[in-house]
């Protein structure tokens, strides 16, 4: 899929037909995107004029550039860029985070499958510093962040896998995508900077990482691993809240690029 390198400074909007809408990047105060509905941050298309209009990139740029994507998850299924949910809205979800699709959305008939752009976004597998970390329809374990009560409906969706020392290591894209979120929620009331909710905080990486066994967590290159998982989860909360951008700086640099 492609990942908006050229975004254009200016686009027009059906969404938001009034006024054009200017790219704002590199930052800024968290936001909530007018499209999909989903929490904001990094670079976006907003109209300052009466009522903000903010629209993730992907969003903003879905109808034209890409109005049907294919996910490697799927194979050869084609997902249609619809303005709405299809019926009935209020039971349509995400098929990768698990959470409600309100607004735009990614939908494929065949299959009745549906992906927030955002979501969509998220590459088949990521390598860092020799670890691989492939993406999974569906978990097989609960990770660390998921709790009793919502562990077995959290693995029916996306998770990325590795291991360490032997063991899995599941990231799940919607635990991730909940820790994350704290951090966003106090950044949007607050209307702070951008660039708050991305970085892969300690409570996020000891959750995610609590699962393993304790033998394995004193293990000679725990802490190493650790630090991995800290910048493939950083990446994956990047572009889960519509900074695909933010996957390119961290991931195609030194030590780590992208497998599709």
């Amino acid at each position: 899929m492609k990942m908006y390198e050229d975004l254009p400074p200016v686009i027009s909007h059906p969404a938001h037909p009034a006024h054009e809408l200017t790219l704002v990047a590199g930052g800024g105060a968290p936001f909530v995107c007018d499209g999909c509905k989903d929490p904001g941050d990094g670079d976006r298309y907003t109209c300052e004029r009466g009522n903000a209009f903010h629209l993730h990139t992907c969003c903003a740029l879905a109808e034209e550039q890409a109005p049907v994507v294919h996910h490697p998850l799927f194979g050869d299924r084609a997902f249609v860029f619809l303005p709405e949910p299809p019926p009935p809205v209020d039971d349509t979800v995400c098929d990768a985070c698990g959470e409600p699709a309100r607004g735009f959305v990614y939908h494929c008939l065949e299959a009745d499958l549906d992906l927030h752009p955002c979501c969509a976004l998220l590459p088949e597998r990521i390598l860092r510093d020799g670890r691989v970390f492939e993406l999974r329809r569906e978990a097989s374990r609960p990770c660390g962040m998921c709790g009793d009560r919502n562990g077995r409906r959290r693995r029916r969706f996306w998770a990325y896998r590795s291991y360490f020392d032997g063991e899995a290591v599941d990231l799940h894209v919607a635990c991730m995508k909940d820790m994350a979120r704290l951090g966003w929620e106090a950044g949007y009331h607050d209307r702070v900077g951008g660039g708050q909710i991305v970085p892969a905080s300690a409570p996020i990486l000891d959750g995610v990482l609590q699962r393993l066994p304790r033998n394995k967590r004193r293990s000679t290159g725990f802490q190493r691993f650790c630090k991995i998982v800290g910048t493939v989860v950083s990446v994956i909360i990047s572009v889960i809240f519509g900074n695909p951008m933010a996957m390119i700086a961290a991931v195609a640099g030194p030590g780590g690029f992208l497998r599709d």
